[in-house]
């Protein structure tokens, strides 16, 4: 409760209330000002016919309606969610959509075994619900895996998803316009000029960011000027989809664009529940809208962009499945396929330094004046984002791609980290209140530690025939031994960062975390246990409709015409770095495939 003084001192009538209230009617119009022309919304009556419908605008589906649209193509695009707002438009608030009404707040099962420092041993699976899906509030990292990624497609699927076709695919939707790479020839050899997705970097490097790199290169980690760059891998800064001080979606490059054509319609706030049939081919999509049921008709195909965890979910709840567990819910079956098996994603494991100030970023006075220098003309650091990263290697393993990823951030002393601590990472209290305390009077540095060649895989499968029900996910996290067993020396790479030059003069230290599952363990041990109890998922969840198992090369689910997955689910193995631009260049290429079966290319 605000005393008696303080309500005087900070009153509507002192000059600092007046310069607070006039702040917050500046924040009100410049909302108003961050908007986008978010395609206009559409009346669909029910029992409509379309050539072809996309469920889910999320970042595949949304490439797939503006790419689908170019051509005399009747498209529909069902989105459960609504426009982004304001908030995800601002790349400083990247992570703010998360647990909110925008994100499915999707959670794993508890196993019992990984993650059971955790609350509930469930891991958070933020999947956006809103135009643009993931991309709408990911991050903005732009990263496209390695050669020998593609290499495990195309041994899978055929030289049509080899690294030389899928690069042209990435160049196709590129801008690059980094001041980093633009100068260098041959970097730029592997991005394109022309395309609408802008790919942009800092115009300067951070002081923190400089003592990161500073750090690792003392470390022995191999300076790397573009961080796609297949060729050298070590420690970089990444770019990001951001142009002119805002984040830049498929939906601000794509989708807004083709908006106004008449032949697409953007549906928003329907959510689809069920593929329907006309004998055994796919022929529309039972959508809730306002509580009711609507029917659309697909006179062509239907495609299911819908994502990892509800694409799967949809396939199921329309008979698409594993056959036992179909039955067991009493489920009609269309199909007996592997849906919902071999769920792959990054494992992340963070490890924490608390360090003397010097490090971080400016504390929050200075936040709030660069707000409102973003919000007067989009600059200043609200605008832009530095992340960087050092990726190791295993040279016994792959030579050609990394093992590890590593990815350093700094929070000033007393910046309050036990709410993003419980709500965003999911994390017990007595975890998240030690870490808080520890950044009280000290900066904490946090280095997310990533596998991303894993061997262990989970499932999705239904929770019912309930299809607004959220569906059973099972993580699989180290059910493969062997990554359970890389974590350990890696995790003290991560930790050694504290003896370097700068980090050590600020008296940096491991923060030590209350982990009731390890009491008693010690050495290589403790590391271990540390990993499998505080495991959680770095978010690039991938494979639960994979092609060559549940789908063909042209990403058509198998023995069922009229029906395509196009998302992170079809990925027949999951790359070595982010996701989303492999997504996009998926969606690109599942595009042409569609233009040329009917004629269009």
């Amino acid at each position: 409760m605000m005393s008696a003084p303080a309500a005087a001192t900070c009153g509507a009538d002192s000059p600092l209330g007046a310069m607070f209230a006039a702040a917050v009617q500046f924040f009100a119009a410049a909302q108003c000002a961050l908007t986008e022309p978010w395609p206009p919304v559409p009346t669909v009556a029910n029992n409509s016919h379309y050539d072809i419908i996309v469920v889910g605008s999320g970042t595949a589906g949304s490439v797939l309606g503006a790419r689908l649209s170019e051509v005399p193509l009747n498209v529909l695009l069902i989105e459960a969610g609504s426009n982004p707002p304001a908030e995800s438009i601002i790349p400083y608030f990247r992570d703010v959509l998360k647990s909110s009404k925008y994100d499915w707040n999707y959670t794993t099962e508890d196993d019992q075994f990984s993650s059971q420092e955790l609350q509930h041993g469930a891991q958070r699976q933020p999947r956006g619900r809103l135009l643009g899906g993931c991309d709408s509030m990911s991050d903005m990292v732009y990263t496209r895996g390695f050669p020998s990624d593609y290499e495990a497609w195309a041994a899978a699927l055929g030289p049509q998803w080899g690294w030389p076709t899928v690069l042209e695919y990435f160049k196709k939707t590129e801008r690059m316009t980094d001041e980093l790479i633009t100068p260098h020839p041959e970097l730029m050899k592997r991005h394109g000029t022309a395309g609408e997705l802008h790919v942009s970097g800092a115009r300067r490097y951070s002081h923190t960011t400089q003592v990161f790199y500073d750090a690792f290169k003392e470390l022995g980690f191999e300076m790397v000027e573009d961080m796609t760059d297949p060729t050298k891998i070590g420690v970089g800064r990444f770019s990001h989809t951001i142009r002119r001080g805002r984040r830049h979606s498929v939906v601000t490059a794509l989708l807004n664009k083709a908006g106004p054509r008449h032949n697409l319609h953007v549906l928003r706030d329907a959510t689809a529940t069920q593929v329907l049939f006309d004998g055994a081919r796919a022929a529309g999509v039972a959508v809730l809208i306002d509580g009711r049921e609507h029917h659309f008709y697909a006179d062509k195909e239907v495609i299911l962009s819908a994502g990892v965890f509800n694409t799967p979910k949809l396939l199921m709840l329309s008979g698409i499945g594993p056959r036992d567990h179909l039955e067991a819910l009493g489920v009609p079956v269309r199909a007996d396929l592997p849906v919902g098996e071999h769920l792959q994603d990054h494992t992340m494991v963070l490890q924490h330094l608390a360090a003397a100030p010097g490090t971080c970023p400016s504390p929050a006075p200075a936040r709030y004046a660069a707000l409102l220098r973003y919000l007067h003309d989009q600059g200043g650091n609200f605008s832009e984002t530095d992340t960087m990263g050092a990726y190791m290697v295993n040279e016994t393993a792959n030579p050609r791609a990394p093992e590890f990823a590593m990815f350093p951030t700094c929070l000033p002393a007393g910046f309050g980290f036990y709410a993003g601590c419980t709500s965003i990472l999911g994390f017990k209290e007595g975890i998240c209140r030690a870490l808080d305390d520890a950044n009280r009077e000290h900066e904490l540095i946090t280095v997310a530690l990533v596998l991303l060649d894993p061997r262990s895989t989970g499932r999705v499968r239904l929770r019912s025939r309930d299809p607004l029900a959220p569906p059973l996910i099972y993580s699989g996290t180290f059910s493969h031994a062997a990554d359970l067993a890389r974590f350990p020396a890696a995790m003290r790479k991560a930790l050694s960062l504290k003896d370097t030059e700068f980090l050590k003069a600020r008296g940096a230290r491991v923060v030590e975390l209350p982990l009731a599952s390890c009491a008693g363990e010690e050495g290589e041990a403790a590391l271990a246990c540390r990993a499998r109890a505080t495991a959680t998922s770095a978010w690039h969840a991938a494979g639960t409709a994979r092609a060559g198992a549940v789908l063909d090369a042209e990403l058509r689910v198998r023995g069922v015409p009229g029906l395509r997955v196009v998302d992170a689910s079809v990925m027949p193995r999951l790359v070595s770095s982010n996701t989303n631009a492999a997504v996009v260049m998926i969606a690109e290429r599942a595009a042409d495939f569609i233009k040329t079966q009917y004629g269009f290319q």
